[in-house]
């Protein structure tokens, strides 16, 4: 059984030995993360919160990774540690010199077996209180991007902007707001099955050699929407160069597709949030996000 349940490691020992962090690539949280080395020679990966909205995210982490636990789900990190009061946890590091590749080099075995970890999530059976813990909307209808670009003439604006010196002239041509809009409006997310919701590399481990595949960075799990969850995985893996339509174009729903395309482009389309960096990429990324979204609807239609 998966002891990601039952920390084995004393929260002391963890701060203790928080001098010694290696800081980390990828995510966009504010949160102190980092792999650290144990007095016995270990490492773990340590998460810590360092104001209300990483507080909040990291106690959501170390709920979901019990619960997972619990239901013996096998594709997680255990959990060594966690602190007093839920905010700070530290997982088994899962380092490249011992063989995880968390980049953006995808291949079909890695995909597929992501999938696979994915659908087995889907199929857990929750009990009626880990239902109640996941209820809780991370993502929703309330966030339609393109109901809200349609309301702002100063977004659609910057986005055409952006999508202009991306050299997409393309799509600000072909796009129509207001239809778009009307579109998403009849998307209904489904709320049945447990999600994560930000799958992409650095939230997931590969093992080429074990074939083994552990996920990471829980806080927006939900009782969700399984269309959406595979849609914007696959449009991470799409954009990192494997062509994700050869062997898995049955996974891609192009209502969720297009909802998810709204949700990145007008997100692209916004101002930095206060205390971001300025060379943060996050918009760029979104952007990046909503057009490939685009490109592999239009990929499903054509073909």
């Amino acid at each position: 059984m998966n002891n990601a349940s039952s920390p084995r490691v004393p929260w002391q020992s963890i701060e203790e030995s928080l001098s010694t962090v290696q800081e980390v690539a990828g995510g966009y949280s504010h949160a102190h993360r980092g792999i650290i080395t144990l007095p016995d020679g270990k490492k773990a990966f340590v998460k810590i919160g360092v104001d209300d909205n990483t507080r909040k995210w990291a106690a959501k982490e170390v709920g979901t990774y019990q619960i997972l636990a619990e239901t013996q789900y096998p594709y997680i990190p255990s959990l060594m540690a966690v602190s007093s009061d839920n905010t700070g946890f530290a997982i088994e590091a899962l380092p490249a010199g011992d063989g995880w590749d968390w980049t953006d080099a995808w291949t079909n075995a890695r995909l597929s077996a992501t999938l696979a970890a994915m659908d087995a999530l889907t199929q857990l059976p929750l009990s009626p209180a880990q239902q109640k813990y996941f209820r809780a909307d991370t993502i929703s209808e309330t966030q339609d991007g393109w109901r809200q670009l349609a309301a702002s003439a100063d977004a659609q604006q910057v986005l055409t902007q952006k999508l202009l010196l991306a050299g997409r002239q393309d799509i600000t041509s072909s796009l129509n707001i207001p239809r778009e809009a009307n579109h998403s409006a009849s998307f209904r997310f489904t709320h049945d099955v447990l999600v994560h919701n930000d799958v992409r590399a650095d939230n997931c481990a590969w093992h080429a050699g074990r074939k083994e595949v552990k996920l990471v960075d829980w806080n927006w799990a939900q009782l969700g929407d399984k269309r959406f969850d595979a849609a914007a995985f696959l449009v991470h893996v799409q954009r990192a160069g494997l062509d994700v339509t050869e062997h898995h174009a049955g996974r891609l729903d192009k209502d969720a597709l297009h909802w998810l395309a709204g949700f990145w482009l007008n997100a692209a389309a916004q101002p930095l949030l206060p205390g971001t960096s300025e060379k943060s990429t996050l918009r760029d990324h979104q952007l990046s996000s909503g057009v490939a979204a685009l490109d592999l609807i239009h990929i499903l239609t054509t073909h």
